[in-house]
This record gives structure tokens, C-alpha cells and sequence, in this order.
């Protein structure tokens, strides 16, 4: 029998801790465990810390459970949660979906200028992801940006791509705009 999903419920769960152990294993066997279903999630370690993000459906009961269980799970992995109930994303046909990606030299600004940029140009960021590295064959120190933007479909995308490519050269960098093809 299939799920019912008009009765599906959902909460997003934040963690962060040191990694230790299997903490990812521990967490998904915790929350089936309860009968809730992890729809979505990040894991990535940042400095020397593990963080997590998950979007975990259930019924109410079943998020109940969990909800009551998070405090002592926490504990248990000597991690910290944060855990708030949530909506579905919602979706709209105004917008097409693109990747970009900025590969600069590190600089302070780096960040704040092209979200700025995609600000004044009416895009929506609705992932990023950075990593700072040295050069392997100069030591310099880089910078790498990948984003998934939200275009407004009445966004001629030629120009769009053509300012974008002004900002980069501003910026001293390469960059790539495509749409996301899914």
C-alpha cells in the first residue's frame, strides 16, 4: 500500500558535533527506528566539526516520537540538535533552475559581491557551497563557489550570463552559468 502523503508531516533536524563514531548511521537508525523517513539530507565536516542537516517525514505521532527522543540521542552522540517542524518546499514555475560556479582568488569580499550580484539581478540563492584552497602549483590561495539558483523565466538568459561574466572579470575570476537540466 502506498504512503499517504497527505498525512505526512515534516521536521527539519541541525547538527552539529564532533565526528566521532558513526553519528550519520546512529541518526538514520534512531529515526527509522521512530518510523520516520529522512527525505533530505546534507553531511559535511567543517573545521573539525560534523554537521548535519535532514528533512525528516512521519506522521504526527511518528515526529512526536522522535521529537521526544532528539534530547536523549543528542546526548547519547554528544552532539547538539536543533530540530523545528516544517512545510514542504514549494515550488513555482517562475523560475528555472541554474548552477554557477566562481573559481577567484581569496578575498574577503568574495562572497558578499556575488550575492549582491544575484540580489540586483533578481535570482534567488538557494544552495551554496565554498571551499578555500591553496594552488597546487602556485600556493596561491583560491577560492571555490557552486551555487543552484532560481531565475526568473522572463530573465533573458544571454544577458544574465553576460553580466555574470562582467562580475567575474571584476572579480579576477572564472566563472560558469548553466542551467540545471533535471
Amino acid at each position: 500500500m502506498a504512503k499517504d502523503k497527505q498525512k505526512e508531516e515534516l521536521i527539519t533536524i541541525s547538527v552539529i558535533g564532533k565526528p566521532k563514531g558513526e553519528v550519520a548511521l546512529e541518526l538514520f537508525k534512531a529515526i527509522r527506528e521512530r518510523g520516520g523517513e529522512v527525505e533530505d539530507c546534507r553531511i559535511a565536516q567543517l573545521g573539525d566539526r560534523l554537521t548535519a542537516n535532514l528533512l525528516v517525514s512521519g506522521n504526527w505521532s511518528t515526529l512526536g516520537r522522535l521529537e521526544t527522543a532528539l534530547p536523549g540521542i543528542a546526548e547519547k552522540l554528544e552532539i547538539q540538535v536543533r530540530f523545528e517542524r516544517c512545510e514542504p518546499r514549494t515550488y513555482s514555475p517562475d523560475f528555472r533552475p541554474y548552477g554557477a560556479e566562481v573559481i577567484a582568488p581569496q578575498e574577503a569580499n568574495l562572497l558578499v559581491s556575488i550575492l549582491e550580484f544575484w540580489k540586483a539581478q533578481g535570482v534567488g540563492v538557494v544552495e551554496i557551497s565554498t571551499q578555500k584552497y591553496a594552488s597546487t602549483y602556485t600556493g596561491a590561495e583560491m577560492c571555490n563557489v557552486q551555487m543552484v539558483l532560481h531565475v526568473p523565466v522572463n530573465q533573458h538568459p544571454q544577458a544574465l550570463r553576460e553580466s555574470f561574466m562582467d562580475l567575474c572579470d571584476d572579480l579576477n575570476a572564472d566563472g560558469m552559468l548553466d542551467p540545471i537540466k533535471t
